[in-house]
């Protein structure tokens, strides 16, 4: 690669506009080199993500790179929607990779190849990675109105977990949509929303639990008769023990160990321990049933294993204790 491109690249999270390259010296006949070498991919016109980066990255981080790349070949805008949440390292789930939203100077908005512009409206801004994206809050709002609730709940999920937005901003947010835009869609997602859950897996199992109509208590501390901890469990449905099973992930984001720059636990050895801590909690006579990934598309199937085991299992002999909750209350359908 170029010398100047690999610098600029590498000041840039691996990302650069053609502008840029520019501005270094380089012409559109050295970006078509690189291109032809794969030094670069283009993701869009005048936008371009390092080769090997691209090459490494997974899906999500793909989406985000183009998003880094989209913002820098266009200054004075502002990613929005599901690419801002992408940015801003929220996880996504069920949103369109090929879909880029930005806030503009536009009188109104406007869709282009993948592009969707939308009029500014004095919304709240910060730099995350050298671009500018739109706030926390405006970014899960305004994904609701375009990818739908359960996107809009996953990262809201994370967002509140994480303390990077609180309820009162998001709903603060709400109200600055019209019931044209589809007031009521945003609202019901923050509504679903719920800052104990710890992963995609377990905001999507929540969902499709509400889905069902069935009751439940989430992040629940089950000890058993003499007081001791045994575990703490993802739901109590029915006094069923449901646990999302994420051991294969269907899109990864950075998680808490890996932000901290911490070595993720082998594989075997996390198997090996929750094996252990769900013999523990079997020994109380208390109902287990995990939640895969394929399962959360077939709430049905879900609904009635938990029914059949509630039906079938013996009064547990543990004690329940439902965790601290922020909001005070337990989340019930």
């Amino acid at each position: 690669m170029d010398p100047r491109l690999q610098a600029l690249a590498g000041e840039q999270q691996g990302v650069l506009a053609a502008r840029e390259a520019h501005a270094r010296g380089l012409t559109d006949a050295d970006l078509r080199a690189a291109l032809r070498a794969g030094d670069l991919v283009r993701v869009r016109r005048g936008a371009y993500v390092v080769g090997s980066r691209w090459a490494d990255a997974d899906p999500w981080r793909r989406f985000r790179l183009s998003a880094l790349a989209v913002a820098r070949s266009r200054p004075g805008d502002a990613l929005s929607h599901h690419a801002a949440l992408a940015v801003h390292g929220l996880p996504l789930w069920g949103h369109d990779p090929g879909r880029i939203d930005l806030v503009s100077g536009v009188r109104q908005g406007v869709r282009r190849s993948g592009l969707w512009v939308h009029p500014s409206r004095n919304e709240d801004r910060c730099v995350v990675d050298g671009v500018e994206v739109v706030s926390v809050s405006r970014a899960v709002v305004r994904t609701a109105l375009t990818m739908g609730r359960d996107c809009a709940v996953v990262a809201g999920d994370a967002a509140l977990h994480r303390g990077l937005v609180t309820r009162a901003q998001l709903i603060d947010e709400v109200a600055m949509v019209t019931p044209h835009e589809g007031r009521g869609r945003a609202l019901e997602a923050v509504l679903h929303m719920d800052e104990s859950s710890e992963s995609v897996g377990e905001s999507r199992t929540r969902l499709v639990l509400d889905d069902l109509g069935l009751a439940y208590e989430t992040q629940v501390v089950i000890r058993d008769r003499y007081g001791f901890f045994v575990a703490r469990v993802d739901f109590l449905v029915q006094g069923v023990v449901v646990e999302f099973d994420g051991r294969v992930k269907y899109e990864r984001v950075p998680d808490d160990a890996e932000r901290a720059g911490q070595t993720p636990l082998d594989p075997g050895q996390v198997l090996w321990a929750e094996k252990q801590r769900e013999d523990r909690i079997r020994r109380l006579g208390q109902a287990v049933e995990r939640v895969i990934w394929g399962e959360l598309e077939r709430p049905g199937l879900i609904g009635a294993r938990i029914r059949q085991a509630a039906a079938q299992a013996p009064t547990p002999a543990a004690t329940h204790r439902a965790a601290a909750n922020v909001d005070g209350y337990t989340r019930r359908a």
